[in-house]
């Protein structure tokens, strides 16, 4: 959700300039939202990220200097060392609040094009995402994802691959957790939001993003099978299916390829693993699928190789 600063008042004082007011400002926030987080305060820690949240917004929408963008990627960090401190207090409600303004404030960054702030607040959102999720914090975690899907659709509405590419890959990196931390709402919800993304990035032609959700989704699946976690490799089938069958339907032939490439590998690895109802999951999700002229096996391994690099770039950034 986009905030509205219209109303936002960060004038200066009689005495001082507007910068030094608004620096001041700013620690003075971090420093609020600091305190209540070391003094286990979650309505102090919520009150402070309400505050921080429409700062940073602020900033993004202030002329692009080096000045304005280090003071907004300096928020942002606070912003996670906040959240950081909410989480080794386990106090989930100020928890859920830090990855909720962090993503607002991702999405605002995308919506103006300053893809500089949008992919450092995505970077803090995806840390603490993880955080969340390696902790057990599974209402805290469900939220990070729900933001982290936030900017990735609206990173491909605006065809910015970088960051749609990388929300897709903490969305997969979070389900990881959330397999591992048995969090079902987590991993529910993850691997919903990743199917989502890749659907829109294929209605929006941006084929490495489709394609990469469906390499994300081969990821997962490889990971429970070895696991001999049959649930969650069932999951991702139906989750593979699914969007597989949206990717036919918005005409994107190379994501279909890998939709269906991933299928057979899981149903390979699910029968090499003795999990015969994956395997038989995997034969029937392959049967709805269309797969007419769909490249051949030494095309697809050169495309999968090349979307591989895509992500291996983009984290990189990070």
């Amino acid at each position: 959700m986009r905030q509205d600063i219209t109303n936002t008042d960060y004038s200066p004082g009689c005495c001082m300039s507007f910068a030094d007011e608004r620096e001041l400002a700013e620690v003075r926030m971090i420093e609020e939202g600091l305190r209540s987080a070391y003094d286990g305060d979650t309505e102090g820690v919520i009150k402070a990220f309400s505050s921080l949240r429409d700062f940073a917004v602020y900033l993004v929408h202030l002329d692009i200097t080096a000045e304005h963008e280090l003071d907004a990627k300096a928020l942002i960090i606070a912003m996670g060392d906040i959240g950081r401190e909410a989480a080794q207090k386990r106090m989930e409600e100020a928890s859920i609040s830090s990855v909720s303004s962090l993503g607002e404030v991702a999405v605002e960054a995308v919506y103006e094009e300053r893809e500089s702030l949008a992919l450092k607040a995505l970077s803090v959102l995806g840390s603490l995402a993880l955080e969340f999720g390696g902790k057990g914090m599974d209402a805290a975690a469900k939220s990070a994802a729900e933001s982290l899907a936030n900017v990735g659709k609206a990173s491909s509405k605006k065809k910015m691959e970088v960051l749609t590419g990388l929300s897709e890959v903490y969305l997969m990196q979070l389900s990881m957790k959330a397999m591992e931390e048995k969090l079902s709402v987590t991993w529910n919800i993850s691997l919903n939001l990743l199917g989502e993304i890749g659907v829109l990035s294929a209605e929006k032609a941006m084929e490495n993003n489709a394609v990469g959700a469906a390499i994300l989704f081969e990821t997962l699946g490889t990971a429970a099978a070895r696991k001999k976690d049959e649930l969650r490799v069932k999951d991702v089938i139906q989750a593979i299916g699914k969007t597989g069958r949206a990717f036919s339907q918005k005409g994107s032939k190379n994501a279909l390829v890998q939709a269906v490439w991933a299928l057979e590998t899981l149903r390979v690895l699910a029968l090499e693993y003795s999990m015969e109802s994956a395997g038989a999951e995997g034969k029937k999700e392959l049967e709805l699928l269309s797969t007419a002229g769909i490249l051949d096996e030494e095309q697809n391994l050169e495309k999968i190789q090349e979307i591989k690099e895509f992500h291996r770039r983009i984290v990189g950034r990070t």
